[in-house]
């Protein structure tokens, strides 16, 4: 696998090198020429055009760093999602495109996010009237606030982008200070919704009944394809001897049994419980994340294309009984099992 990567270090978070296009464009766009600072941030600007070449995000923080002083504009980040297309996140945007509702589609963004950036992780949380999307930085990195400003303003436009303008967050909760008075109109108008700063997460929250909206654009045919390309695109992104990808078949296998414990994951690995958390953790990932992710992925090829009974799926995967595996598709999905089997 060659991703182009400008990075040596398989610990240091990387990002999308396509995600950086919007910013050199903006830049373009107000005079400033990219190159040079691209440069004195150590990023080969040629990688922008490179589907799957990736930047170590402690030069892409630097690099907006660079932008803002070149600029004195410190709503770049906001402004560069304007030149940013769905192609820009690889299949995964595309996949996102075709979801049927908001709530497939963060969850599509969750299971893929490293895909974009594993610098940080995308949890969806629900209460009885909201859905929560946090933005979780990994342990040590610092992106610049201009990423992060446009990233969470991609995600709260997010129903404007799939064709329902009225689609909207409840509010906005950011880490960042208050921009400068002169900005914080435009930051508002931007993220549409309210804005909190100074906040300890990076959360948008949702009413419920927004999330479940169906979409105009929804195609799950496409979508489950997709995904596919998104699942092998995250697998080749992997180095062959990572600890995620050997864990991964054996994961499934034990399924039946229930969900493995992180004791007997890192019994079949040789190593200590605590040494393959951190190795996971190094990997942006957990045992819990792994077998939810398989799971899923697992549900959805079993009921789309094999004629297994539900009971026979919901052992297969660790459920205790084919009502535990229903409300799990529902989280996943937002459908019951046999609506996917149906659709």
């Amino acid at each position: 696998m060659n991703n182009k990567a400008c990075n040596s270090n398989p610990n240091t978070p990387t990002a999308l090198a396509s995600w950086m296009r919007g910013l050199a464009r903006e830049l373009e766009l107000q005079g400033c020429q990219p190159a040079p600072l691209f440069e004195q941030a150590g990023l080969d600007i040629a990688l922008l055009e490179s589907p799957e070449a990736r930047y170590p995000v402690p030069q892409t923080t630097l690099l907006w760093q660079k932008a803002v002083q070149a600029t004195g504009d410190e709503t770049l980040g906001i402004k560069a999602i304007r030149h940013i297309t769905p192609a820009t996140f690889h299949a995964v945007g595309l996949s996102v495109m075709a979801s049927e509702t908001l709530e497939q589609a963060f969850g599509r963004m969750r299971r893929f996010a490293d895909l974009v950036t594993d610098a940080s992780a995308i949890e969806l949380q629900t209460t009885e009237s909201e859905f929560i999307v946090e933005l979780k930085l990994r342990e040590g990195a610092q992106p610049a606030h201009q990423s992060t400003d446009g990233f969470l303003c991609l995600l709260a436009n997010a129903g404007k982008g799939l064709g329902d303008p009225g689609l909207v967050p409840l509010r906005v909760e950011l880490s960042r200070p208050a921009p400068q008075t002169g900005n914080l109109e435009f930051f508002e108008k931007s993220f549409a919704a309210p804005l909190i700063f100074g906040c300890e997460t990076m959360r948008i929250v949702y009413a419920l009944a927004t999330v479940h909206t169906r979409l105009k654009g929804a195609n799950p045919l496409i979508a489950e394809h997709l995904d596919q390309a998104s699942q092998a695109a995250i697998e080749r992104l992997k180095p062959v001897n990572s600890v995620s990808r050997q864990l991964r078949t054996w994961i499934l296998q034990q399924l039946e049994h229930g969900a493995p414990t992180i004791e007997q994951a890192a019994s079949t690995m040789h190593m200590s419980a605590r040494n393959l958390q951190r190795k996971l953790a190094e990997e942006g990932t957990s045992l819990a994340a792994m077998v939810e992710d398989i799971r899923q992925h697992e549900a959805q090829r079993r009921l789309k294309h094999t004629g297994d009974t539900l009971t026979a799926i919901a052992l297969d995967l660790g459920f205790s009984d084919a009502s535990a595996f229903s409300r799990a598709c529902k989280r996943w999905f937002g459908k019951s099992p046999s609506e996917i089997r149906q659709g």
